[in-house]
């Protein structure tokens, strides 16, 4: 731990700044010369703790940076400061209450990757009730808030060190977020520099196919160096995290929560009957939604992933042989593809379920009075988005179902053609489930696959052939 922020109006920057307009934020060698110059009897009656607090974070190991107020915190990140690795955090403030603490908070914890430790003279028990939905919701952020008289810059890094064990807090993230900042600049260099007339063009004008371009060069921006940051989340130790949280980690990476209104391609909306329905519509088409479509929204049914789900599928003719390496692989044949850890409710992943896309499921349903433009959940009432599965996998499921729907079916090879098939690309007997003999036989049979010049096509196969008198 090295970047700290310390949040608390009674550090007497009075004393610097009397006559003048207080700055945003105060700089380590700042607070260094007050607690230098400026007596202790001056830091105010009960404030000796904030004292040696400061003067501790002041030194070479830390990069601290103060402020008055928990508006002037916000209004640094709003800026775009780089968010320290911990914010500490008074709870008394002149003009301020328990409310508008807690939004504070909520607004820093949900917006930035920080830890937080609230420090005050009313001790524990008066803040913790008011935190108690705060620290539920960002679980293992929000330390134990403690007296002002026994927090110091030591038991906060040990603190700190002990919650990031495990995971990629610290420099690991911060190459993160400075490959990605550094991306996300490059690509504005680039696509700043096209007139926007251009842009709407090459996008079709549709907002998403804009977003997924910018995307797609941040994606190829952060480039080999990004890359090389990145793998050394992957140079630790064997994950020993519980079932629960990869769960939680695959449901991140997976599905995302839009906050506008649109209806997107791989939403997965709510239907009237409680069942998920994957939309199929394409992009362009839900841009201009009632031109394109005709004002039918197309979506394909899933059901729960569940004993009473597979059940249902069983009787069904479905039968699951094997759960696939991924989503769309084979695991009942063709006909259905997994989503595993899909959020129960719309904006939380406290609670996931998982669910099983019917390819051969197709539905859809006219929206006779949406106006022109794209469309919009407001009215498609009582239709509403669960979530949105994010790519690639997205459109990895969209493959898959349009393979499966648009399949000519092939006729199979006649089997003693597989057999020498089988033979020619050595796959042995057992796996192959042929007897040893007849494997044989297909292999001296086999003609050969391949000639060289002036070589006898004998030679391709591996049992040599007795000549005959003729």
């Amino acid at each position: 731990m090295k970047r700290v922020w310390v949040v608390d109006d009674a550090i007497p920057v009075q004393e610097l700044h009397a006559a003048f307009p207080l700055p945003l934020l105060f700089e380590a060698a700042t607070i260094r010369y007050l607690v230098e110059q400026v007596p202790a009897a001056q830091w105010g009656e009960g404030e000796a703790a904030v004292r040696d607090l400061c003067q501790a974070l002041c030194g070479e190991e830390f990069e601290a940076t103060f402020f008055l107020s928990p508006a002037e915190m916000l209004h640094a990140l709003s800026r775009g400061a780089t968010p320290p690795h911990a914010v500490i955090f008074d709870w008394e403030y002149a003009a301020s209450n328990n409310e508008q603490n807690v939004a504070a908070l909520d607004r820093l914890l949900g917006d930035s990757f920080v830890y937080v430790q609230i420090y005050t003279h009313l001790g524990p028990a008066a803040v913790e009730p008011s935190v108690a939905s705060l620290r539920e919701r960002f679980d293992g952020r929000l330390l134990a808030t403690k007296d002002k008289a026994v927090v110091t810059a030591a038991q906060l890094r040990d603190d700190i060190g002990q919650a990031w064990s495990g995971t990629i807090a610290g420099e690991v993230a911060d190459q993160v977020r400075h490959e990605a900042v550094v991306a996300v600049e490059r690509t504005l260099i680039d696509v700043c520099g096209v007139h926007k007339s251009v842009l709407a063009e090459m996008a079709d004008h549709a907002v998403e196919n804009l977003l997924h371009l910018v995307l797609a060069k941040v994606r190829d921006e952060i480039g080999e160096v990004g890359f090389a940051a990145l793998e050394t989340v992957f140079k630790g130790q064997e994950s020993v995290e519980s079932p629960e949280a990869v769960r939680r980690l695959l449901s991140v990476w997976y599905y995302y929560f839009p906050h506008d209104d649109r209806v997107r391609t791989g939403d997965l909306i709510e239907l009237p009957n409680g069942d998920l329905g994957f939309v199929l519509t394409p992009v362009c088409d839900l841009a201009y939604f009632p031109k394109k479509t005709g004002k039918r929204l197309t979506w394909v049914q899933t059901v729960r992933f569940d004993h009473d789900g597979i059940t249902a599928l069983n009787n069904a003719g479905i039968k699951f042989k094997q759960i696939g390496k991924s989503i769309i692989a084979d695991h009942a044949g063709d006909t259905v593809i997994l989503l595993p850890n899909v959020p129960t409710k719309h904006g939380s992943r406290e609670s996931t379920a998982d669910y099983a896309v019917l390819c051969h499921a197709w539905s859809n349903q006219l929206f006779d009075k949406t106006p022109d433009g794209p469309l919009l959940y407001k009215e498609m009432a009582p239709l509403s988005r669960r979530c949105t599965i994010a790519e690639p996998y997205a459109s990895g499921i969209i493959g898959k179902i349009m393979s499966v729907i648009s399949s000519p079916g092939t006729p199979d090879l006649p089997e003693v053609e597989r057999r020498r098939l089988e033979a020619v690309a050595g796959v042995s007997a057992k796996k192959a489930k042929v007897p040893a003999v007849q494997a044989d036989a297909a292999v001296a049979t086999a003609p050969a696959t391949e000639t060289k010049a002036g070589a006898s096509s004998e030679k391709t196969s591996p049992h040599p052939r007795e000549d005959k008198p003729a």
